[in-house]
């Protein structure tokens, strides 16, 4: 995007309020005095008034033409985000697609992200977090990112920050606009088109209505079609991420003491990925089966209007619809605990050392079947009502919203149903060792099943109303007071389909029906003191109550002193609360599969079986992991200071630099897998192994079945949500800007957006010693020690041009390889480059190319996403793209 940096006061000094990720050249004609309100803050002010709060304020348009095509690039490009949860994780992962906001790296529950400086639905399978993808980007006009905690003024959430994306308030004529993004790789490609259009004009007609109507569609890409990502075997890394469930399948007999695959003696199937990795089993690469991007298509509709009522008064009602389809595609169905009797013509009686009197339990990867394929529909939903205006020296704003997040997802291709794949092994009608018969084909067709199997519906009704005023004069001018009142419900629900999910083991999910609701309701209160002309103090409090966790109370303090012209400092101290999420509280508890893979420490230590051990089944293998609610939460609490300097040594330009501290206590979690698998002694309670369980309940467990059942093998691991203990993280926040009149060359802005994380250290759990994280691929992720977005933009008559530079420092990477293989991740920068040119009335056309230098991710031996060579949650797979984007308007 072109950087562009924005200031709430006109003098660019006073700019320190609001940082963005560019430099705009500052126009010299006179601007309308009006007031407005700012992020952070619920008292109305000037637009030439300075402000306490950090906030970064981006410009939707010039996103827009810098190849930005949704919320979620958005977010990328914030220096304070460390966001681990994109919509490419839906590959294997279960996420229906969400994407994610993580200001700080203390979690996506803990951002808050507005709409129009109201909430939306948190995502309605997890009910803590917004999805991003329910944001009607080609709406949003610019977005306001507050980089300090906002308990005090916002409540729950928003203890990481706020992200406020706001929407036009008014339009008339009508935009007709087109893109599309071609990769030169393979895959990857996307399409877009848009058209808004409204009529009134609300100081003359008394109204205006406006609606806007946009599809995107994106491309899968496949792991073969990028060689970093085409594999999970890389031997001169030390990577060999397998699974033991393979085609040609392999087999146990004596309950794991025996093993083998007939394919094995002449090499396995490398062509199917099926590879001769142990001494008697086959070793299957999934990575290579797998898509690293999924296939997405989006509808938005938001519909306005707003009327003047006379007397200062304003009515406005507003609703939007985002809808998400997501189809994620992995490696075929890997079925387990698939019994053969002797009698099959199948039987590998020829096998040497296999007793042919036996049966045999076989893990059979259906390939037969293809990729399994899983879509995921999201629905996001806002109707508000808002009526503002002045009454007797008091401006108000109050208002009703409903807000909805609902979805389903579930197989759509691959997955099969075991029972009925039981059924042809036992009728000797399937082959799991081999090539099928026609009537074998059409046997696994058949026992595909298609279809939902988990709906979730999450929702929140509420009202809001608040007013502001002057008080009385000081030094520095009038004081401003400003007093609210909020009340919601919430409500969620979350339900399997048991038909389906019973019959799919891979799906790694079992029965479950889940539900809460709460009430909140608040009273805040802020003052705006300008003590002297040089010192203005805001005191922000607010008191909230819920029906389930009682009350709390949030203080805020910041200041803003002008010791010069040049010279603005700037600090703020303020508590921050966030009860735990419904989902949180009452999710399902489930058995999922882990995300990573594991070796069993007790039957397969150091990847080598032991006694009781069996390769295929304890060795290099997705575990399973009890996942889900915790009603004995507590709630989370935090402080936050911020202290910050800005300086304007000569016109035009800016330097900030603002340091956060943030000390959080009782922090919500699943508990870590890596942990426990990293530490089996310290967390050996968290092991449940077959044998401790009821024989019923072993037969939905993945290890438990058949001959394994009461074996000593891992039933699951237990990562129910926790309180884990405290995260202490602290750094700086830097940025510079210039821009300038060069004359007849032009316009030029450069601009420096960045944040240098000095520490994040948290806590397993409370009592426990502190972890440092920065720099460092700990548990699930690392926290970056640095980021930045680097711009220059240049404008001359009807031609404007953005370069833009994104970079991540390198850090430690997951390391859970050989000794002689760790590995340092590189640090990673993208550089993009786009022109526009609107030389004709009502036209505009920007061309543009991202990643410049088709810059490949840098390797990482992370096992946490199932993609494999990379880290999909910090880097762009597509590669180089060619993208052109028209928009024409009526008037």
């Amino acid at each position: 995007m072109q950087i562009k940096r924005k200031y709430i006061a006109v003098a660019v000094i006073n700019a320190m309020a609001v940082m963005a990720g560019g430099a705009a050249y500052a126009q010299s004609e006179p601007q309308k005095v009006e007031k407005v309100e700012i992020t952070g803050s619920n008292i109305k002010r000037s637009i030439s008034d300075e402000s306490a709060l950090p906030i970064t304020v981006l410009s939707a348009k010039e996103l827009r033409e810098a190849g930005v095509t949704s919320a979620e690039q958005v977010v990328q490009r914030v220096a304070s985000s460390q966001s681990t949860m994109g919509s490419s994780q839906v590959i294997g992962s279960g996420t229906q697609g969400k994407s994610n906001a993580n200001l700080r790296g203390l979690g996506a529950n803990k951002t808050l992200v507005l709409l129009n400086g109201r909430r939306v639905a948190s995502f309605a399978f997890d009910s803590s977090t917004v999805d991003l993808n329910a944001i009607p980007f080609a709406a949003i006009e610019r977005i306001e990112v507050l980089r300090d905690g906002a308990s005090a003024i916002y409540g729950t959430d928003a203890i990481g920050g706020v992200i406020n994306f706001i929407t036009r308030s008014d339009y008339q004529g009508a935009t007709v606009s087109a893109e599309y993004q071609l990769p030169q790789h393979t895959g990857g490609g996307e399409r877009r088109a848009t058209v808004s259009g409204g009529f009134g004009d609300l100081n003359k007609d008394n109204f205006n209505v406006f609606g806007v109507l946009d599809w995107r569609q994106a491309d899968k890409i496949k792991a073969t079609d990028r060689s970093f990502a085409a594999t999970g075997v890389i031997p001169d890394r030390g990577l060999f991420l397998t699974s033991g469930t393979s085609f040609p399948a392999n087999f146990t007999q004596n309950a794991g003491a025996f093993s083998g695959n007939p394919s094995r003696a002449s090499g396995c199937a490398p062509g199917l990925g099926s590879l001769p990795l142990s001494a008697r089993t086959c070793r299957f690469d999934y990575t290579s089966a797998i898509d690293i991007q999924p296939d997405v298509e989006q509808v938005t509709v938001l519909a306005r209007g707003a009327l003047n009522l006379g007397g200062g008064h304003k009515l406005s009602a507003e609703y939007y619809r985002a809808s998400t389809e997501t189809i994620a595609r992995v490696a075929p169905d890997p079925v387990t605990g698939l019994v053969m009797t002797p009698s099959s013509p199948y039987f590998p009686r020829t096998f040497p050392g296999i007793n042919p009197n036996a049966n045999i339990t076989v893990g059979w990867r259906m390939t037969p079947a293809g990729q399994r394929e899983s879509t995921s529909n999201t629905v996001g939903q806002r109707a508000v009502v808002d009526l503002s205006g002045a009454v007797a020296g008091w401006d108000y704003r109050g208002g009703m919203y409903w807000t909805q997040s609902s979805g389903d997802d579930g197989p759509s291709d691959g997955y099969v149903n075991k029972s009925m794949i039981q059924a042809g092994i036992t009728s000797g009608l399937l082959n799991p060792f081999g090539d099928q018969t026609a009537a074998g084909n059409d046997a696994i067709q058949a026992a595909k099943m298609r279809g939902t199997g988990q709906v979730a519906k999450g929702s929140t009704k509420g009202v809001d109303l608040r007013a502001s005023r002057d008080l009385f004069n000081l030094g520095g001018g009038a004081a401003a007071i400003s007093v609210g009142a909020e009340y919601r419900r919430e409500d969620y629900r979350n339900d399997t389909i048991d038909d389906v999910v019973t019959q799919i083991p891979s799906l790694g999910r079992e029965p479950y029906h889940a539900g809460g609701n709460r009430n909140v309701a608040a009273l805040s209160a802020e003052m705006i003191l300008p003590v002297t002309k040089a010192l203005e103090i805001q005191l922000a409090a607010r008191y909230d109550r819920y029906s389930d966790f009682g009350s709390t109370f949030n203080p805020k303090i910041g200041f803003l002193f002008k010791p010069t012209q040049a010279w603005v400092v700037r600090g703020s101290y303020n508590t921050g609360f966030r009860a735990p999420a419904l989902d949180e509280l009452f999710g399902p508890q489930a058995a999922t599969f882990t995300a990573d893979a594991y070796d069993d420490p007790l039957l397969c230590p150091g990847g080598k079986p032991a006694a009781g051990g069996v390769e295929s089944r304890d060795c290099g293998q997705q575990a399973q992991a009890l996942q889900g609610g915790n009603r004995a939460l507590k709630p989370e609490k935090s402080k936050t200071f911020t202290l910050g300097v800005g300086f304007e040594p000569m016109k035009g330009v800016v330097l900030t630099a603002d340091y956060w501290n943030i000390k959080l206590t009782d922090q919500i979690g699943a508990f870590p897998e890596q942990a426990i698998f990293a530490d089996p002694v310290k967390y050996a309670s968290r092991f449940v192994r077959c044998k401790q369980l009821p024989v019923a309940q072993q037969a939905n467990l993945d290890r438990c079945q058949n001959e394994f059942t009461n074996s000593n093998a891992i039933a699951y691991v237990i990562t129910l949500n926790d309180n884990l203990g405290g995260v202490k993280t602290d750094g700086v926040d830097l940025s510079a800007s210039y821009a300038f009149n060069a004359g007849t060359a032009g316009n030029f802005n450069v601009s420096l957006n960045s944040t240098w994380v000095h520490s994040y250290d948290y806590q397993r759990t409370a009592g426990d010693a502190y972890i440092p994280n920065v720099g460092r691929y700990v548990d699930s992720a690392p926290v970056f020690r640095w980021q930045h977005v680097l711009g220059l933009g240049w404008s001359r008559g009807p031609w404007a041009a953005q370069l833009n530079i994104r970079h991540k420092s390198g850090y430690t990477d997951q390391n859970a390889v050989d000794p002689g293989f760790e590995n340092d991740v590189k640090a990673y920068t993208l550089v993009d480059l786009s022109g526009t040119w609107t030389g004709v009335k009502n036209l505009g056309v920007t061309l543009g190319v991202k990643n410049v230098f088709d810059t490949k991710p840098p390797f990482s031996n992370q096992g946490t996403v199932f993609q494999k060579g990379y880290d999909p949650r910090f880097a762009d797979a597509v590669g180089r793209v060619f993208w052109i984007r028209g928009a024409y308007s009526f008037k």
